[in-house]
């Protein structure tokens, strides 16, 4: 290292300078001192003066005139190496000067050294990006010299001059340019959209148009790389750009394919097909229960993407760990999955990243052509998630194989051109992992689409459908993938396999396919349940529990994971003290387990019998799923005995709990019920566990085996009650430990939901002491300093509040109560929500006391307070709103006189409430609070004390509903309206109102009936058979006056009243309850009623017309 280095350089730089100031400059001289210059030893030592630079640059740029190449392109090396070499760090100015001054030397110099001008300039912009901000247009704009050299209609450059190498330095450049957006500089949206559109069609032309010919095909895999690359960047930094999808999937398809199969020179477009689009199923509306919750497919993809691909153009591998779908299933250990370690940031214009071992230039060829289709692979996921899922569905035949024969799919000329095969033949294994995340990206999230698909009954059919040409997709995907797991020994291309099936499984509907597929799947992947790496078994149990949660449910499901239809070792093999299986040797499940019982005693502790074996005569589970499940948490079953084994990894113990909830979900009655009492014992080993994610999740598998329980109980098949209670009795002292630690707050609220699903069933039969120890927990948990705990405590006192023997203990629901009203006074919206529907539980439960006269009433004070909190609560927030309304209807159910002489208050608090449902019904925007509030006004209604108490009213509230049922745009909300306006039970109360709602209820049926509007058709035939009903309520109430009242009306929709009401009682069972009431309607016009009076006749003959209809 020479010390006078700067001494030196300061010497040579100012000589220079004085030089090139001078008005004719000696060029020999000029030439001879930056030959100086430029030997100097910049890469290896910082010794440039920033003064002596800045006065060096201007004086270059100045005074070099790029006329003179040799000497330009000289310069050219020289401001590289002082701007990037020596950690300077240059104004805005000078490096302005720097780009002007090459972008004159690339419109005026030949193409002998025009390579060199563009691999300084693009060194000096990946190092100064926003260098370029003041110079887009020159650069790539329409005239832009860097857009010139890649238009093929008008390159500059000379036909006998290789064009490779200026392309490929080109590309670079212009993905510096770009890359400004992301750079440091807060400035955004620097390149105009014009130009971006501009840059898409050149490359998009160029990788169209331009072909190998007899060039170095190194150079052209390179120049591909990085043309494919600026595409990733422009589409991912720009939403609003047009993108010609026929001609960039055709590039993606050449390029994913290049290298492994004959194709032509250039790529093809690709059209869409014309299918059918798939409509959104609708939701199955759930019997009750809580539901496993599901977590919302983002729509911000450009966001989700820029995590994954930074301008450095890391690779978007990191998009396999991150899929979303709409499954019941939701892997509990994600957060456990390390990125893909692909090799992706490619010095391009060297083979310095090439390993010792590819030193043939075959192999160099072969690493190459990967390194294409891997970019190419990039950006088909760029355009995946970027895109309308229904844009891109349309090129899935493209991309998919869709043989009828699965076995033999890869035989068929067109499928040797989709992603499948390059995913089975592709010889490098980062390829196939980059592939397969494409297949990943396109089968997540993609049942909506593939919910069409079926299996053909007929093997020889000269026509396909769309459905069945869908099936055969979806048959050779399970094909394809099952291959892979079979034969791939690449752990990273493996683990995203699995997670492929995981995604197919989840979009399959496996009830409209045939059986086998499912069979196929679960045989190629149980044997990674047992593989020495975590993250093969994590994904391998993902995959199984895809499988456990296929919805509707599938015999072939529970035929593939028990023991008697598999050829499954003795369950005593599996008690092998590690999974040590190599990768090779896993072609059959058996040979995961050790071919002998030989056990280490250290690791290993025999539990003997207990209770003479009562316990443990079933411990053998007819599951293999189970064994594994259990064995991952450290526990074996031999025979009667239990045996305890040293645990797996946190992930694996966190995925088999969560497979173990899954099945708790789906199958509970079939698979886990007999075992209930083993894994009691096993949850409260995992809610004493160290790690606190794994408590977490053994407290969700605990919930959601309470639900399960519950559901068989509401579905009238209960399991043993002794085996609830004892489970839960178990379960209890674990979760009061969890419940009372001051750490692990997301723990403390599943626990939380854990109590409140023990079901009213079983908690009745639980000792009293613990029924205590509950109570106390949930109402010590309203205090907790975590929101989320605070939110799940107030639920849940809500639901154990409905039970009849804590609702009857008047104690108990004034402490619900109380702690209701403070958490609706807290500012966190979480807590508030939880609260206003714990307000609508707590009503609830007041109103099932009134039905019990020994039951005292809360105190008046609390009611009130509670009313207050809920007129308050109905001015608050949406999902507020729609619990408060609930609770509105019902306190107002409860208010008699009684309470009125008592607190003259609550009679003021009353009217609000009326008035604050009226608001909500009429003027609130969202429709669930419409609707709510609608039905609670019906509730109110059924307070007889409302009528007599209260008056002015009923016509506000009988005028408003009967606008609701007519004219409302939502079917739901005209539909609780329709209930609304039945509430009264006599003539009296609907006062003078009568013939005004008669005639609005008749109206109703008229436009019920003309109802067009296709998104809400699912809901007309309800709206019509409530308004019948209505009606006939009404029917039933008539007095010989109101005919004379309502002959306008009848005279008017006569003949649409007598269709519907023909319609239906000829569709609804004589037993049906609004068939009986119509009956009633009909016996009391024919029989009870009788006219006085022509006018009366006449009304009344209507409404036998109307009502009896030939059957």
């Amino acid at each position: 290292m020479d010390p006078n280095l700067p001494q030196k350089f300061s010497i040579i730089c100012g000589d220079l300078c004085n030089l090139l100031y001078a008005k004719d400059y000696d060029k020999a001289t000029v030439n001879s001192l930056i030959d100086e210059l430029n030997s100097k030893p910049y890469k290896a030592q910082l010794f440039v003066r920033k003064h002596d630079a800045e006065m060096l640059v201007t004086a270059l740029c100045l005074s070099i005139k790029p006329i003179d190449e040799y000497l330009a392109a000289k310069t050219s090396h020289l401001i590289n190496s002082v701007v990037t070499k020596q950690s300077l760090q240059f104004g805005s100015d000078y490096l302005w000067k720097v780009i002007s001054w090459h972008i004159n030397c690339i419109k005026k110099c030949s193409d002998i050294i025009l390579p060199d001008i563009l691999h300084n300039m693009q060194c000096i912009l990946q190092l100064n990006p926003h260098a370029g901000q003041k110079f887009i247009e020159d650069l790539i704009g329409l005239d832009g010299v860097l857009s010139n050299l890649i238009n093929i209609d008008k390159s500059p450059i000379s036909s006998t001059q290789n064009p490779l190498p200026i392309c490929l330095l080109a590309f670079k450049c212009m993905s510096c340019v770009i890359t400004t957006e992301d750079s440091k500089t807060d400035q955004t949206n620097l390149v105009p959209l014009d130009v971006k559109e501009w840059i898409s069609q050149l490359v998009i032309k160029f990788l169209m148009k331009y072909s190998i010919k007899l060039q170095d095909e190194f150079l052209y895999c390179k120049v591909i790389i990085s043309a494919l690359r600026l595409l990733s960047q422009l589409y991912f930094n720009e939403q609003k750009i047009t993108i010609p999808l026929p001609e960039v999937m055709g590039i993606c398809r050449h390029f994913v394919l290049y290298g492994l199969i004959n194709q032509g020179p250039t790529p093809e477009r690709l059209m869409p097909a014309q299918q059918t689009i798939a409509t959104i199923p609708l939701k199955v509306i759930p019997k009750g229960g809580k539901k496993q919750k599901i977590r919302k497919q983002r729509n911000n993809a450009i966001e989700s993407l820029k995590k994954e691909i930074p301008v450095s153009d890391k690779s978007l591998m990191k998009d396999v760990d991150n899929f979303e779908n709409h499954s019941a299933y939701k892997p509990a250990s994600m957060n456990y999955f390390e990125p893909q370690k692909t090799k992706n940031t490619w010095v391009l214009t060297s083979d310095s990243d090439m390993s010792d071992v590819e030193n043939s230039r075959e192999a160099k060829l072969i690493a190459l052509k990967s390194r294409v289709r891997q970019s190419a692979s990039n950006l088909l996921l760029v355009l995946i998630k970027i895109a309308e899922k229904r844009d891109i569905f349309g090129y899935w035949w493209a991309l998919l194989p869709d043989s009828p024969d699965a076995i033999n799919w890869s035989s068929e000329e067109s499928a040797k051109k989709t992603l499948a095969y390059c995913a089975v033949i592709d010889p490098i294994a980062n390829s196939r992992a980059s592939v397969l995340s494409v297949i990943l990206a396109l089968l997540s999230g993609s049942r909506m689409y593939l919910s069409q698909a079926e299996t053909s009954k007929k093997d020889n059919t000269s026509f396909i459908p769309f459905s069945i040409s869908l099936g055969y997709v979806i048959t050779c995907m399970h094909q394809v993938l099952v291959s892979i797991l079979d034969s791939e020994r690449s752990h990273a291309v493996i683990i995203v396999a699995l997670k492929c099936c995981a995604a197919l499984v989840q979009a399959t509907a496996y009830h409209k396919m045939r059986e086998g597929l499912i069979s196929d799947l679960v045989r190629s992947t149980k044997k990674f349940l047992v593989h020495r790496d975590v993250t093969l078994q994590v994904g391998a149990l993902i995959t199984i529990g895809c499988i456990l949660s296929v919805d509707p449910k599938v015999d072939e499901i529970r035929k593939s994971i028990q023991k008697d239809t598999i050829d499954c070792v003795n369950n005593s093999n599996i008690l092998d003290k590690e999974y040590n299986v190599d990768r090779e040797g896993c072609d059959d499940f058996e040979e995961g387990y050790s071919d002998d019982d030989e056990l280490i005693d250290s690791d290993l502790k025999f539990i003997p019998k207990c209770d003479k074996g009562s316990d443990l005569e079933n411990v053998s589970s007819n599951c293999w799923i189970l064994d594994i499940c259990f064995k991952n948490m450290g526990w074996i079953f031999r025979e009667n005995q239990v045996i305890r084994c040293k645990p797996s990894a946190i992930p694996i113990i966190l995925e088999s709990l969560q497979v173990l909830s899954a099945i708790a979900f789906h199958h509970m009655s079939e698979l886990l019920l007999p075992h209930l009492s083993l894994l009691s014992d096993i949850l409260c080993e995992m809610l004493q566990h160290d790690h606190q994610d794994v408590v977490l999740q053994a407290a969700r598998t605990a919930s959601i085996i309470g639900d399960a329980i519950q559901k068989l109980e509401r579905m009238d098949q209960p399991p043993p009650l002794n085996q609830c209670v004892s489970f839960w009795e178990k379960l209890l002292t674990p979760l009061s430990l969890v419940l009372q630690s001051h750490e692990n707050g997301p723990a403390k609220a599943v626990v939380c939901d854990c109590i409140a699903n023990i079901g009213e069933r079983s908690f009745k039969e639980l000792p009293s002491r613990k029924q205590m120890v509950c109570c106390t927990l949930l109402v010590g948990s309203c205090g907790d300093e975590e929101a989320t705990v605070r939110a799940a405590a107030v639920r849940a006192l809500a639901m154990t509040v409905v039970y009849r023997t804590l609702r009857e203990d008047i104690c108990f629901v004034s402490d619900c109560g109380e702690n209701i009203v403070r958490a609706l006074a807290e500012p966190t919206l979480v807590v508030r929500t939880k609260a206003a529907w714990a307000l609508g539980n707590l009503s609830d439960a007041l109103v099932l006391n009134m039905e019990e006269p020994e039951v005292d009433d809360i105190d008046d004070d609390l009611l009130r307070r509670l009313l207050e909190v809920s007129i308050q609560c109905a001015t608050d927030n949406d999902k507020i709103k729609m619990s408060a309304t609930r609770g509105l209807g019902n306190f107002l159910r409860l208010i008699n006189n009684e309470h009125l002489v008592r607190s003259p208050q609550i009679k003021t608090l009353c009217e609000i409430a009326l008035e604050r449902l009226l608001h909500c019904a009429c003027k609130v925007s969202n429709m669930k609070v419409r609707w709510n509030a609608c039905y609670a006004m019906g509730n109110a209604m059924k307070n007889e004390h409302l009528f007599t108490c209260f008056n002015g009213w009923q016509r506000q509230v009988f005028s408003s509903l009967c606008s609701l049922a007519q004219d409302c745009k939502n079917l739901k909300v005209r539909i609780n309206a329709a209930l609304a306006l039945r509430a009264p039970t006599s003539r009296v109360q609907y006062g003078q109102q009568f013939a005004a709602v008669w005639g609005a209820v008749m109206a109703a049926m008229d436009s019920a009936a003309n109802v067009d509007d296709f998104t809400e058709y699912q809901h007309k035939d309800n709206l019509i058979e409530q308004l019948c009903v209505t009606l006939a309520h009404m029917c039933c109430l008539l007095t010989k006056s109101d005919l004379t009242e309502i002959l306008d009306p009848l005279v008017f929709h006569h003949e649409c009243a007598k269709t519907l009401y023909t319609q239906l009682c000829h569709k609804l069972p004589p037993e049906n309850a609004s068939c009986l009431k119509i009956l009633q309607a009909a016996k009391y016009v024919t029989v009870d009623l009788t006219a006085n009076c022509n006018t009366q006749q006449q009304s009344l003959g209507m409404l036998q017309d109307i009502f009896i209809w030939d059957m």
